[in-house]
């Protein structure tokens, strides 16, 4: 081979290299993982932004309770907004108002449409998954208290 011959490969060689490291690092893209409560947000609410949950169970105290057949039929909806953590959230009692997943295990609702004005739900976060929402309030708060702790699902 003569030496020009050499140098074109030589610069063919370079320039097929370098331009294919400097594509392939073009394509990596750096991605940050979600934190649990980014998570759990999305699970609440998925992530394409409006998720509906139904009702799958009701204990008081700890007992199992009957569903009732609106009971069955009860659902809440949550639909994501742009503040961070927050939702705006319908359920099948009428109720509107903004939701608040506070923490991993504080959601907080607040209802804007009640016939005495604001009120606020403060529920402790059992578990959060895609498909189940375990949520537990102290109800009402006072002496004697009641727990009840509501399960729902999502299709």
């Amino acid at each position: 081979m003569k030496p020009v011959q050499k140098m074109k490969a030589f610069i063919l060689t370079t320039l097929l290299v370098s331009g294919a490291l400097f594509f392939t690092g073009c394509s990596k893209e750096t991605v940050i993982p979600k934190s649990e409560h980014e998570k759990l947000f999305d699970y609440l609410t998925s992530e394409l932004g409006n998720k509906k949950w139904f009702l799958k169970a009701i204990y008081v105290n700890g007992a199992l309770q009957p569903l009732t057949d609106a009971q069955k039929r009860y659902y809440k909806t949550y639909t994501r907004t742009q503040s961070p953590f927050t939702a705006t959230f319908l359920d099948d009692d009428g109720n509107r108002g903004e939701a608040y997943l506070l923490s991993v295990i504080q959601l907080k609702e607040v209802i804007n449409n009640g016939p005495t004005g604001a009120a606020t739900r403060d529920y402790v976060v059992k578990e959060l998954s895609e498909k189940t929402m375990d949520i537990q309030i102290t109800n009402p708060p006072g002496v004697p208290a009641q727990i009840v702790r509501e399960v729902y699902y999502a299709n």
